[in-house]
């Protein structure tokens, strides 16, 4: 079985996009439900935004009759691009990986079947239902923004398909209703506040001051905030389409020691950018669940000041090192966090297909829900019944500027400075 040719200008695209502070800014213009950002973005980027679906692993032939497909339902262009693109190519990697070795169930190779949904969450659903229709996919992966991660969840269980969330961390996205769902990048809002809280008790902080957009995503971290911090948080609420943030950060103490950007994740590195303009020196800044390459271009040499990515790959481990090496000298960029995502993803539904062991979504769904799952992840992978991860460990990184270890072409590395306790599963919202 020969090993496919990656589409090295879409990989090259993935890895590698461009990131400004105005793309994310702008990657929340309708003030709706996000983990991740608020709202839609626009189908202006190179994956040209048609909707349309294109075979991107399988074989030379575009996967055989035989092949079992996957359904990736991702935003290829517009301002959650760099999110969508980094999971596809890790799921790619991992896909080309799978089928060189065999493929799944006694040979059978593994296909994926991807469309751009420009993070429109009616188009989402209907590239979602179509993979179903014409593609017959046993699972699918990909939505990031919460507002396509909460329409594609009631699809997923309309259909009887599991989804594979990379993103979508609204606490809203998974119900007792939607049990097809699972989330694998980012924990809900409450949990990553309950994580943070385990921070600042850690580094024994006093002044903590906190930016939240006023949309469903940042009310859920402000909740989290009242719920689990046993410190007073100065808590300022700013539009979600925000650019301008100087008047919220004034309100803060000038020796504020944490700044939680997490609530407003389309402003987070404006606001970072902003807090250093005005003087401000916090020892830390958090902000959204960003892949670190955006971290990097968009902060410049100021990604090594304070800024902490907040992941859940363990990229300190040999098995990332090991991933990460294959796919520098595979594809010629910087295996991240979020590339993991992907991967991860790949090699978790080959692991519940055997597990399973046949092709059918509702085996495949019942098998992912029970699975211990060894990962790049600090802890194996496991789920609650409904869907949320299980004592799972959120890690906190702050960037330098060197390249890291396993690819000496890259221009930054990450550098531990937290891990959280296992953390238990949100319940679902009635």
């Amino acid at each position: 079985m020969s090993r496919k040719t990656f589409d090295r200008r879409a990989i090259l695209k993935a890895t590698g996009g461009a990131a400004t502070i105005g793309l994310l800014a702008g990657c929340s213009s309708n003030g709706g439900n996000g983990g991740d950002s608020g709202g839609d973005s626009g189908g202006d980027g190179d994956s040209g935004g048609d909707g349309g679906s294109t075979d991107t692993s399988g074989g030379d032939d575009g996967g055989s009759s035989d092949a079992i497909n996957i359904g990736s339902v991702q935003p290829l262009s517009g301002g959650f691009a760099p999110w969508g693109q980094a999971h596809s190519a890790g799921l790619a990697f991992a896909i080309d990986e799978i089928n060189a070795d065999g493929g799944v169930l006694g040979g059978r190779e593994l296909n994926v079947v991807e469309a751009n949904s420009e993070s429109d969450p009616a188009e989402a659903s209907s590239i979602f239902e179509r993979f179903a229709e014409q593609n017959d996919i046993v699972a699918a992966t990909g939505p990031v923004s919460s507002d396509v991660g909460i329409r594609t969840s009631r699809t997923a269980q309309e259909l009887g398909i599991p989804m594979v969330m990379h993103m979508a961390g609204s606490d809203e996205t998974i119900t007792p209703e939607t049990l097809h769902t699972f989330r694998l990048g980012l924990l809900p809002a409450a949990t990553t506040m309950q994580a943070q809280a385990q921070f600042v008790n850690d580094a024994g902080y006093q002044s903590v001051g906190a930016i939240v957009g006023d949309y469903a995503w940042g009310q859920s971290v402000q909740n989290g905030i009242d719920e689990y911090f046993d410190v007073d948080v100065d808590v300022q609420v700013a539009p979600v389409g925000a650019s301008d943030f100087t008047s919220y950060i004034r309100q803060m103490s000038q020796d504020v020691e944490m700044v939680i950007a997490t609530g407003h994740p389309p402003g987070s590195l404006t606001i970072t950018q902003q807090l250093y303009e005005l003087g401000y020196e916090p020892e830390v800044i958090t902000g959204a669940g960003l892949p670190p390459t955006v971290i990097r271009q968009a902060l410049g040499e100021n990604a090594s000041r304070g800024f902490t990515h907040l992941h859940m790959t363990d990229v300190y481990s040999d098995e990332f090192a090991e991933v990460a090496q294959r796919f520098g000298e595979e594809v010629g960029e910087q295996f991240n966090t979020h590339t993991a995502y992907g991967y991860v993803t790949g090699k978790m539904i080959a692991q519940a297909l055997e597990d399973a062991g046949e092709a059918d979504s509702e085996a495949v769904t019942e098998a992912i829900r029970g699975i211990e799952f060894d990962t790049l992840f600090a802890e194996p992978i496991q789920y609650s019944e409904y869907g949320e991860l299980k004592d799972q460990v959120q890690l906190y990184s702050t960037i330098s500027l060197d390249a890291p270890s396993y690819f000496s072409d890259g221009n930054y590395s990450l550098v531990e400075s937290f891990r959280t306790e296992a953390l238990p599963p949100l319940p679902p919202e009635e």
